[in-house]
């Protein structure tokens, strides 16, 4: 099987700017990482679809193919630390949220740290085990659903592993025969979505649709964010971001709101009016494509003092950008791309210039996603909480992840070290505005 263009774009798009995604579960044992390798193995004997990687068809002249490959002790990496505190293991996880996968040996593989001290949450040793996964392979709702198979009491939903596939020589045939095809169906497909993206903006004037969000000035986190990166998972109780009526999303931005100003505050910046985050919003699936999402501009109002109140706008806001983004015109509109032949795509991407731009989407990034009931186990062990780290980019040197698993909350926390070389101070004050965004959120207020 091949990969769609949206899942092919991902992986050739890792080569210039690293994409990987990063699941942290942890677990309440003591384990060691013989067994939880034995267990992935027991799962991936049933999951078949996790025991693939990527194959390229000669000069890219098509979009490259899933292949079978074998379980191997590859897939499950143990991390040695001198001191397995909870410190050391987010001091090591910032290196680690640096790497890309390569996915033509496999596109996920599960990162270990055994007896874990001082884990949030957890009163003794605890394993904490990340999944990298490419982006290629599933964006956070799927790599969240594969996760929970793998991790999952019940046993997994069987898939079977992919086919062999062509070998070289008849991926060329293969891709030369389509070609022209392809050619023909952009063109058709390129008059559709000229078409919707004039019905979209009749509509858009009309006010029968959102309008897009305009860009925002660039602050001080809007930079090369470098090479070296820092990560904290800040974990709460869930009833930290019950109140209001709101969901835990809105509730985490109203809170974002609050430590990304302060923030900005304490470095001297002025804090502008348009102050706002880029957050993924899930959209219908495409066909067969692993990814399935858009990201959209959201406002985070801090020019509004009365907490309640900015969540409440901050809540329409994000409602506004979804009715936008889920609208079937805009699928219509972007639907040209699933007919680009893949040497076209790829120029596209190879060649793709990443200047510092004048304004950006979002002034960081958030990414929020519920991982489900806290009924998942590994080694024996239950699961505590889950936290993940969203990718930095050329101009996004701070992200946010926000993850619901059970009765807990993570806000993930990454950032590019030579921007934020204090990320302990930047956790606190989430904390703090978490704190102060329930009590502004409360009945009893």
């Amino acid at each position: 099987m091949q990969l769609t263009p949206a899942d092919a774009q991902m992986y050739w798009l890792s080569d210039r700017m690293p994409n990987d995604q990063f699941l942290l579960f942890c677990f309440a044992t003591d384990a060691g990482v013989d067994e939880v390798r034995e267990a992935v193995r027991r799962r991936t004997d049933v999951m078949g679809k996790l025991l693939c990687r990527v194959r390229d068809v000669p000069r890219h002249l098509d979009y490259p193919y899933w292949c079978p490959r074998p379980f191997g002790d590859d897939l499950v990496a143990e991390y040695r630390l001198d001191d397995p505190s909870w410190g050391n293991v987010q001091n090591a996880l910032g290196a680690l949220v640096a790497t890309v996968l390569d996915a033509r040996v496999s596109p996920w593989r599960l990162h270990v740290f055994t007896g874990v001290r001082g884990a949030p949450l957890c009163d003794g040793a605890a394993l904490v085990v990340v999944w990298q996964v490419s982006h290629a392979f599933a964006d956070g709702r799927g790599a969240t659903a594969l996760a929970r198979a793998l991790f999952g009491a019940d046993e997994p939903p069987a898939s079977p592993r992919p086919d062999r596939g062509p070998v070289a020589w008849e991926m060329v045939v293969r891709a030369a025969a389509r070609f022209p095809a392809q050619v023909v169906r952009l063109a058709r497909s390129g008059r559709r979505a000229a078409a919707a993206a004039r019905a979209l903006d009749a509509a858009t004037a009309a006010g029968e649709i959102p309008a897009p969000a305009a860009g925002r000035p660039l602050v001080g986190v809007n930079c090369d964010p470098g090479t070296e990166r820092s990560v904290r998972a800040v974990v709460f109780r869930s009833a930290a971001f019950r109140g209001g009526g709101h969901t835990v999303t809105v509730v985490a931005l109203t809170a974002i709101s609050v430590a990304l100003s302060r923030f900005l505050e304490t470095r001297g910046e002025s804090v502008p009016d348009r102050l706002g985050v880029e957050v993924t919003v899930a959209v219908g699936a495409v066909g067969s494509a692993n990814n399935n999402y858009r990201n959209v501009g959201v406002d985070l109002f801090v020019t509004e003092s009365d907490l309640g109140v900015r969540a409440a706008r901050i809540a329409a806001d994000l409602g506004a950008r979804r009715e936008r983004v889920t609208d079937p015109l805009f699928a219509q509109r972007d639907a040209a791309a699933e007919h680009v032949p893949a040497p076209l795509s790829r120029f596209g991407i190879v060649r793709y210039a990443s200047p510092r731009p004048v304004t950006v989407t979002g002034n960081t990034v958030v990414s929020s996603v519920f991982r489900g009931s806290a009924d998942l186990a590994l080694a024996g062990g239950p699961v505590v909480f889950s936290a993940g780290f969203p990718a930095l980019s050329p101009a996004m040197a701070l992200t946010h992840g926000v993850y619901g698993l059970g009765e807990t909350v993570t806000i993930g926390v990454a950032a590019g070290s030579r921007v934020i070389p204090d990320l302990d101070a930047y956790e606190q004050m989430v904390r703090d505005a978490v704190a102060e965004v329930g009590a502004a959120l409360s009945p009893a207020r």
